[in-house]
C-alpha cells in the first residue's frame, strides 16, 4: 500500500504522571504508517523547582532520529542554561531550539543519530512516497557512490562523469552506479591497503561527512514549559498547543506553513523556492512546513542567521497567565489536528475527564478517534503517527 500499511498498529506506547498542581499523561500510536517517527517528554521538578514542568511533542519526518534525539536532550538541555535558572523561559526555549541543531551538527553525536534511525527498509521508501527528493536508487547504492567520490578524490582522481566541484551530479552517479555495485572497486581497494600487508600506499583519512549530509531528517516540535502560574509554549512546524479556558479553546500555537507571508518571505530570501504539488505548497519541492529542527541541508546560507534559514528553528513562544477557568492543555502533532479543529479537540477530552477519565486516558481515545478506518478512503486523513499530551491543571478542576 505503498507509504501505508495493510492494518493500523494501534498499540499504544502510554505515559503519565503527577506533578505540583498539575496531572498529565498521554499516547503515542504508530497508527497506518510503516514507521513510527513522532517522540515525546514529559517531566515535572525541572532544576529542583516542584512548580516548574515541561511536555513536548516531536513530530519527525524523513526519519525519527531528529525526534529521538530531542526526546533525549532537549530537556537537560535547556535546564542547562542559565537564563533558565534565572527565570527567563521565553529565550531559553529560543536558544535550546537552536541548540538541537548545533548538537545534531556536532560529530561526536553522528554516531548516536545513526543508532536512533529507523532500521526499517520501509523507512527510505516512506520518505521518498512524501516527497523527499530522493532518486529510486536504494540509499545503501547512494552511500557507496557518495565514499567513492569520497576516495577518489583524496586519490586525486576526477571521477568520470564529474568536473569536481559536485560530487552529487547525475552523471557522476550514473558513471560509478556499476562500481559502487561491486564494492566500490578500485577506490574501495586503495581504502583497504596499508593495514600491514606490505603495501607502502596510506589507508585514506577517515571520512567525516558534513552535517548537512548526515543529517537528513527533521522534526516539528511544540514545548510547553508550566512555571509556576505561567505557561510558555514554544513551537516550530506544525505541531500544535491548545488551551482549556471556560470550555473553550484557546491557541497556545500557530502552525508553520510555506504559504504564509512571514515565512514565505523568508524562504525566498534565503534563496528557497515554493512548489505547489498536488494543491500542497512545499519547500524546494519537500517540506510541507516551513521551521523545524533539524534538516539541515537547508539551513545552510552561511550569510544569513539561523533564524532566517530556508527552514529555521526558530520558535515561536506565547507567555500565557494561568487563570481560575483553565482547565487543561493539549499538545499533539499534525495528525490530530488534520482530523479536529482546537475546539473539536478541548469539547472531546473535556467530555472525557468530566466522565473521570484519566489525562492518559482521554488521550488515547483521542488517538483512537482520530484514526482512519481506510487510507484510501480517508484520502491519508487520520493515517499519521499520532501523538497527544493532556495536562490537567488540578488546582483549577473540579473534584
Amino acid at each position: 500500500m505503498g507509504a501505508y500499511l495493510s492494518t493500523p498498529v494501534t498499540d499504544k506506547e502510554v505515559f503519565e504522571g503527577q506533578g505540583q498542581s498539575i496531572n498529565y499523561g498521554g499516547g503515542s500510536m504508530q497508527g497506518w504508517r510503516r514507521t513510527m517517527e513522532d517522540a515525546h517528554i514529559a517531566e515535572v521538578g525541572l532544576s529542583g523547582d516542584p512548580g516548574c514542568a515541561i511536555f513536548g511533542v516531536f513530530d519527525g519526518h524523513g526519519g525519527a532520529e531528529v525526534a529521538k534525539f530531542c526526546q533525549k536532550y532537549l530537556s537537560q538541555e535547556v535546564q542547562n542554561l542559565e537564563q533558565f535558572g534565572a527565570g527567563a523561559v521565553e529565550d531559553s526555549l529560543i536558544q535550546v531550539f537552536h541548540r538541537m541543531d548545533d548538537m545534531l551538527r556536532d560529530h561526536k553525536y553522528a554516531e548516536e543519530l545513526e543508532q536512533l534511525k529507523t532500521k526499517d527498509d520501509a523507512d527510505d521508501e516512506e520518505s521518498r512516497a512524501e516527497g523527499d527528493g530522493d532518486s529510486a536508487m536504494s540509499m545503501d547504492a547512494l552511500e557507496m557512490i557518495k565514499r567513492v567520490f569520497q576516495i577518489k578524490r583524496w586519490q586525486g582522481e576526477q571521477p568520470a562523469g564529474s568536473d569536481g566541484s559536485s560530487a552529487g551530479t547525475a552523471e557522476g552517479e550514473d558513471s560509478l552506479a556499476s562500481e559502487a555495485a561491486a564494492g566500490g572497486s578500485s577506490g574501495a581497494a586503495a581504502g583497504s591497503s596499508g593495514n600491514g600487508s606490505g603495501s607502502s600506499a596510506a589507508a585514506p583519512p577517515r571520512v567525516i561527512e558534513p552535517a548537512d549530509s548526515r543529517v537528513q531528517a527533521g522534526c516539528t516540535a511544540v514545548v510547553a514549559v508550566k512555571y509556576g502560574n505561567e505557561l510558555f509554549v514554544a513551537n516550530a512546524g506544525d505541531s500544535r498547543g491548545v488551551l482549556c479556558r471556560g470550555g473553550q479553546a484557546v491557541a497556545l500555537s500557530e502552525d508553520h506553513k510555506p504559504a504564509h507571508e512571514v515565512e514565505r518571505n523568508r524562504i525566498l530570501n534565503a534563496g528557497g523556492f515554493l512548489s505547489e504539488i498536488g494543491g500542497v505548497c512545499r519547500v524546494n519541492g519537500n517540506l510541507n512546513l516551513s521551521r523545524a529542527i533539524g534538516d539541515l541541508k537547508y539551513k545552510g546560507n552561511n550569510e544569513l542567521p539561523p533564524k532566517d534559514q530556508i527552514i529555521t528553528a526558530q520558535p515561536d513562544v506565547r507567555r500565557i497567565a494561568l487563570k481560575p477557568e483553565d482547565s487543561f492543555f493539549v499538545l499533539a502533532c499534525d495528525g490530530v489536528w488534520d482530523v479536529m479543529s482546537n475546539q473539536e479537540c478541548v469539547d472531546f477530552i473535556s467530555k472525557r475527564l468530566a466522565g473521570g477519565d484519566k489525562p492518559a486516558d482521554a488521550a488515547c481515545a483521542l488517538l483512537d478517534a482520530c484514526l482512519a478506518g481506510d487510507p484510501k478512503a480517508a484520502r491519508g486523513v487520520g493515517c499519521d503517527n499520532m501523538t497527544v499530551i493532556v495536562v490537567q491543571l488540578e488546582h483549577h478542576a473540579s473534584s
